[in-house]
């Protein structure tokens, strides 16, 4: 064995490469890949897993909306005598 800790075995193939702070741009491309990107695969490109439900929830909200409306409603015939 007679070998130091850092000559026990080789790795091939390993490579890394590494950019300094100062050479990175933080906001490269942001509205393009994160919002745009966003957008395109979540919302045109999925349009039929939301679109559907989204409408079937307003008609329903809407009918409720309406049918409790009309459930309380008071009615004039019932205050035609009242003077």
């Amino acid at each position: 064995m007679g070998k130091h800790f850092g000559n026990l075995g080789k790795m091939y193939g390993e490579h890394r490469f590494a950019l300094a702070p100062n050479e990175q741009k933080a906001y490269k491309g942001f509205l393009d890949q994160a919002f745009v990107k966003t957008f395109k695969t979540y919302v045109w490109d999925q349009w039929y897993y939301y679109i559907p439900q989204t409408i079937g929830a307003y008609l329903l909200y809407d009918w409720a909306k309406k049918t409790n409306h009309e459930a309380n409603r008071k009615n004039p015939a019932d205050y035609a005598n009242d003077v």
